[in-house]
């Protein structure tokens, strides 16, 4: 156990390597068919997403240093049964939310030639990204062959020394040749591309190899400028201060909106902006481009989710087909397609019942304890319309919660809610909150969305409710520290949860439904808290506040903090 001030750190838990050994996802602890009608990351709606594998073999600059750095896999038959299982209730859209499906190239094969071997006419998605140098033109035509109609490949950069300088060691010429291959003999696969724009020490010259290797591959459906983003305690955060960024641009940086180009450019915002112009009526808005394209994602694609993606990269706002081709300079005619994918033509019906008959419900005992995890991974709608309203369900919370639920049994009674998905603003989740009556109330957190995070807890103490608050995901596992300093917090999570979070809950559940003491919590291994600290919560109730007003307290505190961190 390590001490930081008053902050208590207990012992790393090692991950879970056998994920077979894992319960299989019980996906009817959500409402798929409410998720199902938004587009998820694979672009497209009715699709059901799966994780594949576990840590993270890389050592990339940009990213929070929070998971193991062994890969762990499920092994081709596990995979392959739980989208067995789907398949024969109807749905046929997949996709991965890996980015190191294909690390291990023995077992992904051997998951290919599964579904090959048992003609499942399925549809792969992996929008976040295969390791495209390590491909093979033998692995890509075994890809497709088994259903695979999307890949999205990340480049970052297209300059030797900056792959270096960050760490992500990409063999450049190599990706070139497998995206070329892919692009001329699939040409009815949506390749997607992912760059980065506007690292520290970066020259204008380095940025535009990026977009020559873009502009060298003529038919990429779906390429990506993203302005970096550099977040709090990375590499990438140390190496930005150690080239003149400040602090302050770097913390202004992270809420801007998309098209708003920050402080921390290594150089003159007008040849960011020149960079992204010569992009989009150069490329992404070229005639010939579009008219080889748009004829192949017109087949995969309905015409609402083509035109929220292409929204997404559009500043106008493009409701139709139509609008598009006017805007490219298309006719009908010259387009030569029998128009998008009929609407619901991969729905299925009934889903929900089917999903609740494979995981029936095991009723909880009369005093079981009583567990809300919420994902407040999604910003309230507030009447704005979204672009590009990409919806995921909380598969992190699922794991969670089904883990829970194989281990616990009818000892508990657990509910999971999303913001905008089951609770559209705050007086939904109070309502949620005076019904359900949690004795436990589990937050994931996302770095994008600290703030939010801090103003619903802080709403839910001034409600009077004073059950323990525990907190996990990537901002809470990476930014301990600033987590703790909110006051409304007992406890986070390190990491990966189940067995964990498990452990806190088996402790709450034998200490009569309450958080044990100290000298118990210093035992559990992969948990951050302040001692004492539930003994100081008074739960009373202010209504008065809002959550505007509590914003603000809350942004006061977490900069006041971070000063103070700054300084030691």
């Amino acid at each position: 156990m390590q001490r930081i001030g008053n902050v208590y750190l207990t012992m790393n838990r090692p991950p879970i390597t056998d994920l077979d050994s894992m319960p299989l996802l019980d996906r009817s602890l959500v409402d798929y068919e409410k998720y199902n009608k938004f587009i998820g990351q694979s672009m497209v709606k009715d699709c059901m997403s799966l994780q594949a594998t576990r840590g993270c073999p890389y050592k990339c600059m940009y990213c929070h240093k929070i998971w193991s750095k062994k890969h762990y896999v499920r092994s081709a038959e596990n995979i392959f049964e739980e989208i067995h299982l789907f398949y024969k209730m109807g749905v046929k859209r997949f996709a991965f939310v890996d980015d190191i499906f294909n690390f291990n190239v023995e077992n992904s094969t051997r998951f290919y030639q599964l579904l090959i071997k048992n003609r499942l006419k399925v549809q792969l998605f992996f929008p976040n990204g295969l390791r495209g140098d390590i491909l093979t033109k033998k692995y890509i035509d075994l890809m497709v062959e088994a259903g695979t109609v999307n890949i999205a490949f990340a480049l970052e950069t297209g300059s030797p020394r900056i792959q270096k300088l960050i760490q992500k060691h990409m063999h450049i010429e190599k990706l070139r040749e497998n995206i070329d291959y892919t692009c001329k003999t699939y040409p009815e696969i949506i390749l997607e591309l992912q760059t980065m724009h506007g690292f520290p020490t970066e020259t204008e010259e380095e940025a535009m190899k990026t977009l020559d290797f873009i502009f060298n591959l003529k038919w990429l459906d779906f390429p990506y400028i993203n302005i970096l983003k550099i977040f709090p305690h990375t590499d990438m955060e140390k190496l930005a201060s150690e080239n003149g960024v400040s602090r302050e641009a770097i913390a202004k940086s992270r809420d801007l909106a998309y098209d708003e180009l920050p402080a921390t450019l290594p150089f003159d915002k007008s040849f960011t902006y020149d960079y992204q112009v010569k992009f989009l009526h150069e490329y992404f808005l070229s005639k010939e481009r579009l008219l080889h394209v748009l004829p192949y994602q017109m087949k995969l694609f309905t015409e609402d989710e083509l035109m929220q993606k292409y929204n997404s990269f559009l500043p106008g706002k493009s409701k139709t087909l139509s609008d598009l081709l006017q805007i490219a300079g298309i006719s009908k005619q010259e387009l030569k397609s029998s128009g998008c994918v009929a609407d619901n033509v991969h729905f299925t019906p009934h889903l929900n019942q089917k999903i609740q008959k494979y995981f029936p419900v095991e009723e909880p005992v009369k005093y079981a304890l009583k567990i809300l995890l919420l994902d407040l991974s999604l910003f309230f709608s507030d009447g704005r319309e979204v672009l590009y309203d990409v919806v995921e369900p909380p598969l992190g919370l699922m794991y969670l919660l089904t883990y829970l639920k194989h281990q616990l049994g009818n000892q508990i009674n657990g509910k999971i809610a999303k913001s905008r998905i089951d609770f559209e603003n705050y007086g939904d989740l109070k309502a949620m909150l005076e019904e359900f009556k949690p004795n436990v109330i589990g937050v994931r957190t996302l770095s994008l969305f600290a703030d939010f995070f801090h103003e619903t807890i802080s709403l839910i103490r001034r409600w009077g409710i004073a059950v323990p608050v525990i907190a996990g995901g990537p901002y809470a596992t990476s930014d301990y520290l600033s987590v703790l300093k909110d006051p409304n917090v007992d406890m986070v999570v390190l990491g990966e949860g189940e067995k964990t979070f498990c452990h806190v809950i088996t402790k709450i559940i034998e200490n009569n439904l309450k958080l044990p003491c100290d000298e118990i919590l210093k035992d559990i291994s992969g948990i951050v808290f302040i001692p004492g600290r539930r003994q100081e919560r008074n739960p009373v109730m202010d209504v008065s506040l809002t959550a505007e007003t509590i914003g603000k307290r809350q942004n006061q505190i977490l900069t006041q903090f971070n000063d103070e961190l700054e300084d030691e």
